[in-house]
């Protein structure tokens, strides 16, 4: 796809760039600080002295499946990019989710506690030669934090490194884990520098199961000992597929490579016959990523691999294999690498309407009944009975490429700004594929059932705030997704393409935070849309249209009483029997009134007026409703 600079698009489509204060009517001193910094800009593009911080990570592990253990070692470069003088450094210990007395947002019972992760021999310095610059450390609950003895200086690199062992939870999986007969799904796995960045500094949330991703762009080189017959997938390249597996394999995963059609490139006969690797013994398996935000990986002993490619940019003619491992016998799973490609052919043709970002996509089946997780070029999902629900799994899982691994945003803090997008996504796409399924009216029901009530909390409260998880996957999935597809209705399809177009632009490979996505939509469109941001995202506001009354010269005055804007279908019969409809998109409220006025014929009587529909929430239908008694 070719792109243009934003000034030249703004030129081309007439918009005016508009000096934007963030839509609210303050921010938090955190925002304003960047804003003056010029790390942000107020037209939502990176500010001029805009910095980010990343690593080069050398892994070492090895996979000891009859212990369900890893161990590793790993040695990482780190560049201070920012113009601050780092006199900490803080890594995160994921496995520590699983250590005895760890606060958790859930409970996982006793089955896989364990003493967390095991770590010996860190260093901090300059050159291998050189003094340990770790002063002291603080452990916080999922958080390690290195006092130095000297600051990394602006524009200097340090080296980390560390030895490790981690336990792999065989019956309460978070989002990783052993899920028997030979299956691994293996993320938040190795020590992990934070984010430091020029909002909050060095990212120091904890990790209690809830709040997921926040990372820089790091490259990686792994080496993965893993046991004899076992089979790996992983973010990235395998730099050594022709030293691991055989001819017959290498044969077919070079057909799939190249074929629009799905090729079956292990297959349950070539595991009995021990055609897919060229040793059954102990094998490493050489992983490279470059420029990624997280690295996962899958290992099998036990499964089938499909796989296919597809065109995501006619212009370069690149291409992004999409290929699915899952069980013998799949209650869904067996058409993954089909609708895998579907899937990737709809975001990079349809909407987003971006080519794709990365040349592969794995989705890997563990054998669960549902759920799904997702890392760069990975997920990790179950295999429902339903195809319509693995389907909407597998694609949601697939659209978090873009939000928050091309674009990465702190889910931490603003969860919506990814899981919101990969719910409100899959809409176009399950209308196509399985109308029937009524995705949209899934995902409307429960922030429906949600919207105006206690529970209910503002997409700006931070996600790692929230207590309640039912209130966090509102927050999160439920109430973004409906806050894009209303403003796609009020913007247009194409103008809020071309807006998401140019946020993606700006802000790939970079870290957004939500005043650059208001600031971005309000210059691409040239308009001022506080009055849609703020109720959507700052305030409590709850959907709730109502006939306010009906005037005797027939007027119907349709009240905002939740205050948020909505779109406006209105059908009036007349004691004739003709009827009228009404129809107004979401930008109906563009003027910040709170009520509107619809006249209709004087010389008709008005028998009955109903405001809505099933695609409209709605908390109250109480008020929707008028009829003229006869």
């Amino acid at each position: 796809m070719k792109t243009f600079p934003v000034y030249i698009l703004l030129m081309l489509f007439g918009f005016q760039m508009i000096n934007i204060q963030a839509q609210t009517k303050s921010l938090p001193t955190e925002v304003k600080k960047a804003f003056r910094s010029g790390t942000r800009s107020l037209d939502g593009n990176p500010g001029v002295f805009y910095w980010q911080n990343h690593a080069k990570y050398t892994i070492e592990a090895e996979l000891l499946s009859d212990e369900s253990t890893l161990i590793g070692s790993e040695s990482v470069q780190y560049f201070n990019n920012s113009p601050d003088t780092l006199k900490q450094m803080v890594v995160r210990i994921y496995a520590d989710f699983y250590k005895k007395g760890t606060a958790r947002n859930w409970p996982i019972g006793g089955q896989d506690l364990t003493d967390g992760m095991l770590y010996e021999n860190m260093k901090v310095f300059h050159s291998s030669e050189g003094e340990n610059m770790i002063a002291e450390t603080t452990k916080t609950p999922t958080n390690l934090i290195l006092n130095l003895k000297e600051g990394i200086l602006p524009g200097d690199s340090i080296t980390f490194e560390v030895d490790w062992e981690i336990s792999i939870p065989q019956k309460k999986w978070a989002r990783m884990g052993n899920y028997g007969d030979g299956r691994f799904f293996i993320a938040y796995w190795y020590p992990q520098i934070a984010v430091y960045d020029d909002i909050d500094g060095w990212d120091k949330i904890e990790y209690y199961g809830a709040v997921e991703f926040y990372n820089d762009f790091n490259d990686f080189d792994v080496k993965i000992k893993a046991p004899p017959a076992f089979v790996l997938w992983a973010t990235g390249n395998l730099e050594n597929e022709k030293q691991l597996f055989s001819k017959h394999t290498l044969k077919k995963l070079e057909n799939a490579r190249k074929s629009d059609k799905v090729v079956h490139i292990i297959t349950s006969e070539d595991r009995e016959s021990n055609k897919v690797l060229k040793t059954n013994n102990t094998n490493i398996w050489h992983f490279v990523a470059k420029g990624v935000s997280d690295f996962s990986y899958a290992a099998a002993l036990h499964s089938n691999w499909d796989g296919t490619s597809i065109v995501v940019d006619s212009a370069s003619m690149r291409s992004v294999f999409t290929d699915a491992v899952f069980t013998d016998s799949p209650r869904s799973y067996g058409r993954a690498a089909e609708w895998s490609r579907k899937s990737v052919a709809y975001m990079s043709e349809e909407l987003p309407g971006y080519p794709f970002p990365y040349n592969h996509m794995t989705s890997v089946s563990n054998g669960r009944k549902g759920g799904g997780m997702e890392t760069p070029m990975m997920a990790n999902n179950g295999d429902p009975e339903n195809e319509a629900d693995s389907y909407a799994t597998l694609f949601h899982e697939i659209s978090h490429t873009y939000f928050p691994f091309f674009m990465g945003t702190n889910e931490r803090k603003y969860a919506w700004m990814d899981e919101g997008w990969a719910a409100f996504l899959p809409i176009g796409f399950m209308e196509k594929y399985y109308p029937k399924y009524y995705y949209f009216k899934r995902v409307m029901h429960r922030f429906e059932a949600m919207s105006g009530t206690e529970k209910e909390v503002t997409l700006m409260t931070l996600s790692y705030q929230i207590g309640d998880y039912n209130s966090y996957r509102v927050h999160a999935y439920n109430r973004s997704a409906m806050s894009y597809y209303y403003l796609q209705d009020a913007l247009g399809d194409s103008l809020f393409k071309l807006a998401l177009h140019v946020y993606i632009d700006r802000w790939k490979g970079k870290h957004p935070i939500p005043y650059d996505f208001f600031n971005t939509f309000s210059a691409v469109s040239g308009q001022e849309l506080g009055w849609f941001f703020e109720p959507w995202y700052f305030t409590r506001s709850y959907a709730d249209l109502g006939i306010k009354k009906v005037t005797l010269d027939n007027q119907v005055v349709i009240e905002n009483y939740g205050g948020l804007p909505l779109p406006v279908k209105l059908i009036v019969e007349f004691s004739d029997g003709s009827e009228e409809e009404i129809e107004r998109k979401t930008s109906v409220w563009s003027s910040g009134n709170s009520a509107l006025v619809f006249q209709f014929e004087k010389d008709k009587q008005i028998k009955s007026v109903v405001l809505g529909d099933e695609l409209i929430p709605d908390t109250n239908d109480e008020n929707n409703v008028f009829e003229i008694e006869n």
